[in-house]
């Protein structure tokens, strides 16, 4: 009879633990100076962040509930350019800041990892269209040529969205993509 209450707590235990709300981002800002601030807001907030900490030994923590799927930002307060965005949602979620944020990432969850595999790519994509437009053509044959170029590139930075939100349509992810993405209308 008391291996029964046990197994049963035991379940009830693990079950609530599986749904928490809670979340975790550690998070990492080594090129950042001790000290400074690091910002948590919404994309949909304006004016006042979430929640703020600050720098120190290069690391920094934010902890809390959440029982939505949402776009967050997190920067440092400094420097607003310096930070990434996220889906603020339940787990352990991994933030690493830098001065470029492009070259800041996000992990940790199922959701995250996707985010940020669809951004290094469309990070990719974009590096080619800026190397294209920083080299403006000389001729009119060229022009066309960069055109097509850049009208590809475009067509497969789609391509991945819709790709990311496919392989995620049984989360959070894949829906919010189907939400807020339009395909453009390509010629």
């Amino acid at each position: 009879m008391k291996f029964r209450l046990l197994y049963g707590l035991a379940t009830v235990s693990l079950l609530s633990a599986c749904q928490s709300n809670s979340y975790q981002i550690n998070g990492f800002a080594r090129a950042f100076q001790e000290g400074d601030t690091i910002c948590l807001m919404s994309e949909d907030q304006t004016v006042e962040p979430l929640d703020q900490t600050v720098i120190r030994d290069g690391k920094f923590m934010f902890t809390g509930e959440t029982d939505d799927f949402q776009l967050f930002r997190a920067y440092v307060k400094q420097q607003p350019d310096c930070g990434t965005t996220f889906f603020l949602e339940p787990g352990h979620i991994t933030i690493e800041l830098y001065h470029r944020s492009a070259v800041s990432r996000v992990s940790g969850t199922i959701c995250n990892n996707e985010w940020q595999r669809l951004s290094d790519s469309i990070n990719l994509l974009a590096k080619d269209i800026v190397s294209i437009l920083r080299h403006p053509a000389t001729d009119s044959l060229s022009q066309q040529r960069n055109v097509y170029i850049i009208d590809s590139l475009h067509r497969r930075m789609s391509d991945c969205i819709l790709h990311t939100a496919q392989r995620n349509s049984d989360n959070p992810l894949g829906r919010y993509i189907q939400e807020n993405y339009k395909k453009p209308e390509f010629k």
